[in-house]
């Protein structure tokens, strides 16, 4: 595939293509591409497959280009040509489109919307690519700008709150493609699953999802993004900085979330940190740096920073009040958390023995890792590491499941974290890890089956956060006659 020393004689623009050409060259950029589609050629009984990129040349002008060749022809292209790439396109064939219609609304699209009438054909043979010499910099700087400026207005992409509500039901309705102007608010650690039909070999597929926001939804929506090159790009990407204008996102109904979801489809085009900056632009980095935090923080759990002051904890409640405000007939909608004050027994509070009760971070992002490892998967993290840090890349901290009960029933989902765990045990949770098994138990004996007031800030189930999270502002140890005092029937 790879050409060696080829010479190009004469190089055209996107906008001076016509059908009529069988030898198109150009040099353009890559600003999308698709992932391999390998199939079996029944003539030849031999594997083959087709790639597309989307090249743009000017801030007008894009046009797809499509590879044909052997598997391992278009697996070079696949590892070669990366998005930000600037590439020479030789000898390829010009191919006159079809314009989309009204009746294409809600149709699969396979890949990005040119803004030309014409696509490229590149078949093995017949025309090659391969990257432009990086030392031609007065073309290649060009070019790579127009990589962060989109070819559409920020100021006509929608608001999330436009289309939060677009795709509602419990059956799948049709997908829609929309374009919306977003920051990105966190983003969770890549998962690996596995294909129930292995596609190119290949049965594992990578998925990261991100939660964005504008000023009209600061709750957010889940984008996820299953592209590996994608995926790559976006651990540099940073909470409340980055943004994104996505052109021709996919919108659909999620059952799992039961809310509308934004996935990145074949079609979609991302433009990260348009230039130049615009009035949307400043306001979205304004508003993204000065949002308060909300269901989506991926360090909910962990952040004791935000909690509310004990003192400021008033209001009682037993078990079974807090289960029905937080997901029963008495949960209010217009509210994501509340606090409250139960009085009952710690029923679980295993610190001793095999019990898990520390967990890492990093020192960096303060993402949960996991505890086999010691690093972060965020490669900005490694980076920030290796440039300006020695020493350990993660801290410990408490984590301890507890149990309440009360005359009502038991909560189960109380966790005591952080800071708050420290004060109450009197210790450090590096410290803790060295004490010897003996010390552990006698710890938890001070808190198993003895009654306490706690003070619990409750944040409800959400799309972003499916679970319940009950986390133990402060607690003390009170006597049985407050307590008969303080009991009520619920």
């Amino acid at each position: 595939m790879t050409e060696i020393g080829y010479r190009i004689k004469t190089t055209c623009r996107l906008a001076n293509m016509h059908s009529t050409m069988t030898n198109f060259a150009t040099v353009a950029l890559i600003i999308a591409k698709s992932e391999p589609n390998v199939f079996l050629d029944k003539l030849s009984n031999e594997k083959r497959g087709v790639i597309s990129f989307t090249l743009r040349d000017s801030k007008r002008d894009i046009a797809n280009c499509k590879c044909w060749g052997p598997k391992a022809s278009v697996d070079e292209y696949n590892a070669m040509l990366q998005i930000g790439d600037v590439i020479d396109v030789i000898g390829a064939k010009v191919m006159a489109i079809m314009p989309p219609s009204f009746a294409d609304i809600g149709a699969p699209r396979y890949q990005p919307r040119g803004t030309l009438p014409f696509a490229l054909v590149i078949n093995e043979g017949q025309g090659f690519l391969i990257k432009h010499s990086s030392d031609d910099v007065a073309v290649v700087q060009p070019l790579s700008q127009l990589l962060h400026q989109s070819h559409k207005p920020t100021s006509a992409a929608l608001k999330l709150s436009d289309v939060r509500c677009v795709a509602p039901g419990a059956e799948q309705p049709p997908a829609v493609y929309i374009d919306l102007f977003v920051a990105v608010a966190s983003l969770r650690p890549v998962r690996e699953l596995k294909r129930k039909v292995a596609r190119n070999g290949n049965v594992l597929m990578h998925c990261l999802e991100l939660v964005v926001i504008d000023d009209s939804y600061p709750d957010g929506m889940v984008l996820t993004l299953w592209h590996l090159d994608w995926i790559k790009r976006a651990q540099y990407w940073q909470p409340r900085k980055t943004q994104l204008h996505l052109i021709d996102v996919r919108i659909s109904h999620s059952r799992f979330y039961g809310c509308p979801v934004l996935s990145h489809a074949s079609c979609t085009l991302i433009y990260e940190n348009p230039q130049p900056l615009s009035a949307e632009s400043q306001a979205l980095s304004t508003f993204a740096a000065t949002a308060p935090l909300k269901t989506f923080d991926i360090f909910a759990q962990t952040d004791m920073d935000s909690l509310p002051a004990a003192d400021q904890i008033q209001t009682q409640m037993t078990v079974r009040q807090i289960y029905a405000r937080a997901e029963g007939e008495l949960k209010d909608a217009t509210s994501e958390q509340f606090t409250s004050v139960l009085y009952g027994m710690v029923t679980k509070f295993d610190i001793d023995g095999f019990a898990m009760c520390i967990s890492k971070k990093c020192k960096a992002c303060h993402r949960l890792i996991p505890y086999s490892r010691n690093d972060c998967d965020n490669e900005h993290c490694l980076l920030e590491f290796s440039l300006h840090h020695s020493g350990a890349r993660f801290e410990h901290f408490f984590n301890i499941n507890i149990q309440l009960s009360d005359q009502t029933g038991t909560l189960l989902e109380a966790r005591l974290s952080g800071a708050v765990a420290e004060r109450l045990l009197a210790i450090k949770a590096d410290a803790f890890q060295l004490l010897p098994e003996r010390r552990k138990t006698d710890l938890k004996w001070r808190f198993l089956l003895k009654y306490f007031e706690i003070k619990l800030l409750v944040r409800k189930p959400a799309a972003m956060r499916k679970s319940l999270a009950v986390i133990v502002v402060d607690m003390e140890l009170i006597e049985l006659g407050r307590l008969i005092e303080k009991t009520v029937a619920f």
